[in-house]
């Protein structure tokens, strides 16, 4: 049994939903079971809307075998999950706290027995295969060149997309604040970039800021679609951070040390900061060498601090482990995410160099 294998039957609705209880006993009913998030990272489904102890709930449901995969995948250190309105996986084995409070938790194992028995035989819907996952190891040195033309063709298609005027302040402006928002809230993020402009920040106060985001009906993907503590603590960062990396003294910040304004924003999470790091500061390290006519050495210089970060940990990098093939750092998990969603999931096996080298064999 496999992960995606519960998720598929939550989907399909394969599952007696009338006959839910949670851990602590409540009956709940699943009135929307949400959208089902293949993206590759965040909740495995979203916009969820549930019902119990006569309160209704709105997020995102999160699925693991073992409920105690919620802290072995690290969760509870990911402000992307503070969303999460369920968890759901086949085995209870502890029970997960986020947020200091007990997450509601439904236990699938003793349902999918009699009538609901898990099936032995069913129309599985899987990721899209590495179609060459049998031999990609007989041709590491071939993959080792995808992996260098997959960044490099990433970084400049995600520059071209984030720079395609000429820069200013407003580039680097919702550039960081989509890498502020992670993958649930990145539109809601960029979203304020024009509703406060980068002026507002430095004629109010931070308070004043605070206070035109709570006004504004962004989306938000939280608990009742609305800010969460965790969320407003987020924005509150995203605010002292623009104010402090924006300031007239920070006029060189694309050499300077970003952990400065990690420590004055009160950032602690070290997947906010990769994040930021990778989306953000990577790519405003690209643009000034390019201003300094120095294309292809910004390139060299994006690649080598990519090489210097941790890897990224998502579902995309479960799938290539999954084959034996381990990034290391942020630069080959980037580039494994480039091969696998422009040419395994499209089938251009002959447009990849393991590919077309299989094919001469």
């Amino acid at each position: 049994m496999l992960e995606i294998h519960l998720q598929q039957l939550w989907s399909d609705k394969r599952l007696p939903f009338h006959a839910f209880h949670l851990m602590n006993g409540s009956p709940v009913e699943i009135c929307q079971p949400g959208i089902w998030n293949k993206a590759g990272s965040g909740p495995d489904f979203q916009l969820a809307k549930i019902r119990f102890d006569g309160l209704t709930w709105f997020g995102s449901i999160e699925f693991h075998l073992k409920s105690s995969d919620w802290y072995k995948h690290q969760h509870h250190t990911d402000q992307a999950y503070e969303n999460v309105i369920l968890h759901v996986v086949y085995e209870y084995d502890q029970p997960v706290y986020t947020n200091q409070y007990l997450l509601p938790t439904l236990e699938l194992k003793p349902y999918l027995a009699g009538e609901f028995k898990f099936p032995s035989s069913y129309r599985w819907k899987i990721d899209p295969k590495i179609h060459c996952k049998h031999r990609i190891s007989e041709f590491e040195s071939h993959f080792r060149v995808m992996q260098h033309r997959a960044i490099k063709t990433r970084l400049k298609r995600k520059y071209e997309t984030d720079y395609s005027k000429d820069s200013n302040a407003l580039n680097r402006y919702a550039l960081i604040s989509k890498a502020f928002g992670s993958k649930n809230n990145s539109l809601s993020f960029e979203l304020l970039t024009h509703q406060i402009p980068l002026s507002e920040h430095f004629i109010r106060t931070e308070e004043e800021i605070l206070n035109l985001v709570l006004k504004n009906e962004q989306g938000w993907k939280g608990k009742n679609l609305h800010v969460t503590k965790n969320l407003q603590a987020r924005i509150a960062s995203w605010i002292k951070f623009i104010r402090w990396f924006f300031h007239e003294d920070n006029a060189h910040l694309s050499e300077g040390d970003w952990n400065i304004g990690f420590k004055q924003a009160q950032i602690k999470s070290k997947m906010l900061q990769n994040n930021l790091l990778i989306n953000a500061k990577t790519y405003i390290d690209l643009h000034t060498f390019r201003l300094q006519n120095d294309k292809q050495h910004g390139f060299v210089h994006a690649m080598k601090f990519l090489q210097s970060l941790p890897p990224e940990s998502n579902r995309i990098s479960s799938i290539w482990k999954a084959e034996g093939i381990v990034a290391k750092n942020a630069l080959e998990s980037q580039a494994n995410l480039e091969i696998y969603q422009q040419f395994c999931t499209r089938k251009k096996c002959l447009n990849c160099s393991v590919g077309r080298q299989i094919t001469k064999t």
